[in-house]
């Protein structure tokens, strides 16, 4: 769990985390420490590979979706943090 990956990087069995999935809950609640901790680096869910051409095509459909009035695709849910 969590305390046992804060305590291996105190105790410096782990050099550093590199984390973008947590567990009971997603997102990451604002209280847990592993947001301030200095060895730990929290990413979003991206771990595929962008292509310009790939967000380009996504970039043109959306702003089409924009000058429509049109809800955009691949929006992020600010209430539920990603």
């Amino acid at each position: 769990g969590e305390d046992d990956v804060i305590a291996a990087l105190d105790a410096g069995h782990l050099r550093h985390a590199v984390l973008d999935v947590f567990a009971p809950v997603e997102p990451l609640p604002a209280t847990s420490r592993l947001w301030d901790h200095p060895k730990v680096t929290l990413t979003p869910h991206n771990s595929a590979q962008s292509f310009p051409r790939d967000v380009a095509r996504v970039f043109a459909a959306n702003l089409g979706r924009f000058r429509a009035g049109a809800p955009l695709a691949h929006g992020v849910d600010w209430k539920r943090g990603y």
